[in-house]
């Protein structure tokens, strides 16, 4: 018998040949399942609480505002640079239906907490996996290169259209047209898938996944900032600053207006764009690291103890988050002037904040909440990256050494604490010099100083929510973004939303300066809340077992 012969007929005898998947891609659906899975707690409780806040609001704008006076007052106020800033280009005002109200108002509300979820989610599945290793044992299978990064991709965007589906549904089930809601849902999920596709790319670049998230949230900063400044400057998106905003691309769609879906090609090609390149990068580097490098310590340790060792780690972020905050106050106080300039020329406007000082206090105050939640979306996410690394095994290996877990927690919730008060605080030093250099009114300074400093307790509580979580609860601790979320819609949106419904804000309770006179009881209270909550936290974490 020939050697052909003998082999042919042991390949008889053993059955068909089994071959391994191979290739780039190989074991995507099988890592796309497990991420799917994992997320699908987190993935619901943001539809739900994204489609439920909308669904109250859309309904209350009906009843609020159904007198077309009321409409038209509104429009007035929508269409001033404040609000602008806050809200979007103004498309409808001259017939300000229901649609357009919710296009202008609620729009952009949306795509802030979509865009931070796929911010969020990408990371999640890119970045934290290698850092921590679970990667490494995931690809000691047969799993293609490029296997990880395309689920990551396509959990993030399965989430973020979940998200979408159950707007969708919330928005037809109020009296807006469906295409209109149709059209507004896709601008929310384009946005999102934007910003999550960036992330991608920052992730092959940086090896930390709270870099990559702390990237990813500058640049949802970023786009937010360049829109707002384009659309002050040149209203229904004519500006060249809001066409280079994910943002702008969305909102220049109007929704129930004009209904154009052309501008949202400009999105899907950027995410065309951002996943090539992902995949690039991906090839270029190796598992574990990033295409930037590390920068190398000294050859002699500087940290400082524990508190430096923390600041250390989160420093880009605390960075990132602060230069976010402060550069949005520089812009605000810069708007002060254009303020002042509509409600001068515009007696309706006139009529509703009254004189130009309460229209200019009034507006700031509105403006000092945003920066506020901002500051507390920060807390959120330094809590987070507690929570991250506890569950990488790196906080155990610290432990083993003589440092309790309340000190390692409380190092953590402390430097979270400075950074929020000192972001605030110099925000409203900006803010205060850009509104008096504007109009010429020194005493802006310490006025909006004021208006921040008063917010920081209920930043700090939002702190103390996400510490308890993490210490009481800690496979909750992301639903802290939950309250982030409610705290931001309530105080924004305070008034559209049914009596008591604010109750849980901490912003409903502190006295809103400078429209409002000062009153410390309620500061104290909050702030003894807060601090409840911490210690609550700390104590938890000292009770339960530490994961990893």
């Amino acid at each position: 018998m020939t050697t052909t012969a003998v082999r042919r007929a042991t390949a008889a005898r053993s059955g068909p040949r089994r071959t391994t998947p191979h290739g780039p891609l190989a074991g995507t659906g099988r890592l796309l399942r497990l991420a799917l899975r994992t997320d699908r707690w987190t993935t619901g409780i943001w539809a739900v609480a994204v489609a439920g806040m909308t669904q109250v609001s859309v309904v209350a704008l009906a009843e609020l505002y159904a007198p077309p006076g009321e409409r038209e007052a509104r429009a007035a106020l929508i269409a001033s640079p404040a609000a602008t800033a806050l809200a979007g280009p103004g498309f409808g005002l001259d017939d300000y239906t229901l649609g357009a109200m919710t296009a202008n108002e609620l729009a952009l509300w949306l795509m802030l907490p979509v865009g931070i979820m796929g911010v969020l989610a990408v990371s999640r599945h890119l970045r934290a996996p290698e850092e921590d290793g679970r990667l490494e044992i995931v690809r000691s299978q047969p799993v293609g290169r490029a296997a990880p990064v395309v689920a990551g991709l396509l959990a993030a965007a399965t989430g973020v259209l979940v998200v979408g589906a159950l707007l969708l549904v919330a928005l037809l089930t109020t009296d807006l047209d469906p295409g209109g809601s149709v059209l507004m849902v896709a601008s929310v999920v384009v946005v999102a898938l934007v910003l999550a596709s960036a992330t991608a790319v920052a992730a092959q670049l940086t090896t930390h996944a709270r870099t990559s998230s702390a990237i990813g949230m500058a640049l949802l900063g970023l786009a937010f900032v360049l829109r707002a400044v384009g659309d002050v400057q040149g209203p229904r998106s004519t500006s060249v600053w809001t066409w280079l905003s994910p943002f702008g691309w969305s909102q220049a769609t109007a929704p129930y207006t004009l209904d154009r879906w052309w501008p949202l090609a400009v999105g899907v090609a950027a995410v065309a764009v951002n996943v090539g390149v992902a995949a690039v990068l991906v090839r270029r580097r190796d598992l574990g690291t990033g295409l930037l490098p590390e920068r190398l310590g000294p050859a002699r340790g500087r940290v400082g103890g524990l508190v430096g060792l923390t600041w250390r780690r989160q420093r880009t972020s605390v960075l990132a988050w602060g230069a976010g905050v402060v550069g949005t106050g520089a812009l605000i106080g810069l708007l002060a002037s254009a303020v002042v300039d509509f409600v001068a020329e515009g007696s309706e406007l006139a009529v509703i904040l009254g004189d130009v000082d309460d229209a200019v206090a009034a507006a700031f105050g509105l403006y000092v909440v945003f920066i506020a939640v901002v500051a507390a979306a920060y807390v959120g996410t330094a809590v987070g990256a507690a929570r991250a690394e506890e569950r990488s095994g790196r906080a155990a290996g610290l432990l083993a050494l003589p440092v309790s877990r309340v000190r390692w927690l409380g190092a953590q919730v402390g430097l979270a604490a400075v950074a929020a008060t000192v972001m605030l605080l110099l925000a409203g030093v900006v803010m205060g010099a850009g509104a008096a250099s504007t109009l010429d009114d020194a005493s802006q300074v310490g006025r909006l100083l004021g208006a921040a400093a008063v917010t920081v307790p209920g930043v700090l509580l939002v702190l103390g929510v996400a510490t308890a979580l993490l210490g009481l609860l800690p496979r909750a601790t992301g639903a802290v973004w939950l309250y982030v979320a409610y705290v931001g819609t309530v105080g924004l949106f305070g008034e559209l939303l049914p009596d008591g419904v604010d109750a849980l804000s901490p912003f409903t309770h502190l006295p809103a300066l400078p429209a409002a006179p000062m009153d410390w009881p309620p500061v104290l209270g909050v702030t003894a809340v807060a601090a409840l909550l911490v210690v609550a936290g700390l104590a938890g974490v000292r009770r339960r077992d530490v994961d990893g």
